[in-house]
This record gives structure tokens, sequence and C-alpha cells, in this order.
């Protein structure tokens, strides 16, 4: 069966740090084997169907051919054997910007719902007519200071998905602040930029009705936006 692996550069595999036999000239790449019984996040050849992909954004994008034995867990599939097919092209560092970038407007869409709501207009305002990310963020955070409870944390939700898109901490609000360890690559980026702005539909969704349950039904909602946008850019 054919589906989908997400690996670090140069076919690497992110918590294996096996790197993958690349596809050759005149068809796909070697056959990779697993010993012993399948056990998710353990044994076995990892892979995902397109449903799953947003659970394991990395910086490139494979299909996968799954043989043998094949088992399907609640966000993967564990197979004894797979090769890689061919690399999806349209999964570029790029790509994957333009993805947390589209995940930090969609923040802020989230930040004018709720201002609407208590009638902060005038914040709301200036955050639709911020025209990019960073003047987004200095709008968000003003409007951060002057909201309370889940207003305000939404409006301090899109600043963090722009500090985030832009490879930095969430709290880092200040442009000048100095960045610390190894930057994130941009797959990296993209992956922690959609959670986080799942995160923040789920408690969007929580402020509108009132409600905690509706967390899962905000997040669920954000994530199959989400996973539209990905699937549509990669042709899948």
């Amino acid at each position: 069966m054919t589906a989908y692996k997400f690996l670090a550069a140069g076919g690497t595999g992110r918590f294996s740090d096996f790197r993958w036999p690349a596809p050759r000239d005149d068809g796909p790449g070697e056959w990779v084997e697993a010993s012993g019984p399948l056990e998710d996040c353990r044994r076995g050849v990892h892979a995902c169907a397109p449903e799953h992909l947003l659970d394991w954004i990395d910086d490139e994008l494979w299909a996968i051919e799954l043989a043998g034995d094949v088992t399907e867990g609640e966000s993967m599939l564990v197979a004894e054997r797979g090769r890689l097919v061919e690399r999806v092209e349209a999964w570029d560092g790029e790509a994957a910007q333009a993805f947390a970038d589209a995940c930090a407007w969609r923040a802020r869409d989230l930040a004018i719902a709720a201002l609407r709501r208590v009638r902060l207009t005038e914040a709301a305002a200036d955050l639709v007519a911020s025209v990019e990310l960073r003047r987004m963020q200095e709008t968000a955070v003003r409007a951060h200071a002057q909201a309370d409870g889940s207003v305000g944390e939404l409006s301090g939700f899109a600043a963090d998905a722009v500090a985030l898109a832009e490879g930095k901490r969430p709290e880092m609000w200040d442009a000048e602040a100095p960045r610390t360890g190894t930057p994130p690559t941009r797959g990296a980026i993209a992956a922690n930029v959609g959670f986080v702005v799942a995160h923040a539909a789920g408690r969007g969704a929580v402020a509108e009705t009132g409600r905690e349950e509706a967390y899962a039904d905000g997040f669920a909602a954000e994530r199959a936006r989400q996973l539209a946008w990905l699937r549509d850019r990669c042709g899948i």
C-alpha cells in the first residue's frame, strides 16, 4: 500500500536518526525491513495516511510503499517493510513557512472574533487593518493589554503565533530579543505553529460557547482546516 512519511532534512528519521535509502533513477529506494513484532513508536516501519499528516510534519514529505503486515494505530501506520517511492516536492521550506504564516493569520482571525464579541471594536479594526505579520503582532500585543480573560488570551495567542512563525519563543514579542539555541527548521516551525493555533481555536470555542466541552470541537475544526490547506498545497 502507498502512504506518506515525513522525514528530517536528508531523508533521516526524526526520532530514529535512520537515513532512508533514497529512490533511484529507475525506481523506488531499497526496502527497509523491521525485525520482531510490530509496535507503535517502537518497532516497525512507520508512516501515515493522508488524514494524519499534521501529526508528523517535518522538513521533507515522501510517498512510501508499505508491504507485509501493516497495522493501523491512532495516528500512524506500522508495517513490516517499506521503501521510499518519491519525494513530494511541493512540500519544501517555502511551503512550510507559508503554512506557518497562514496559521498565524488564522490566530489573528480568532482574536478579532473574540474582540468583537466583547465590543472592543477599535482593537478588532486595528487587527483587521494589519497587513503584515510583524504589524499584526504589535497590534495583538496592544489588544492583549486591553482585554481580560479569554479575549486577552486569544490576542496573546495571535502575538505568540507570529513569534513562533519567525522561529522564536512565543513570549518573545520584542523583535530585538536575542535568540538562543539552535534555530528550528521550517518544518518544525510549521508543526509548532499549527498545533498552537489549533489550541487557540479550542480556547476560542470555549470562550464563545461558555462550555469547556467545546474545546475538542474547536481544536478539531482548526486541524481539519489546516489539513485541507496542506493537502491542497501538496496535491494529496
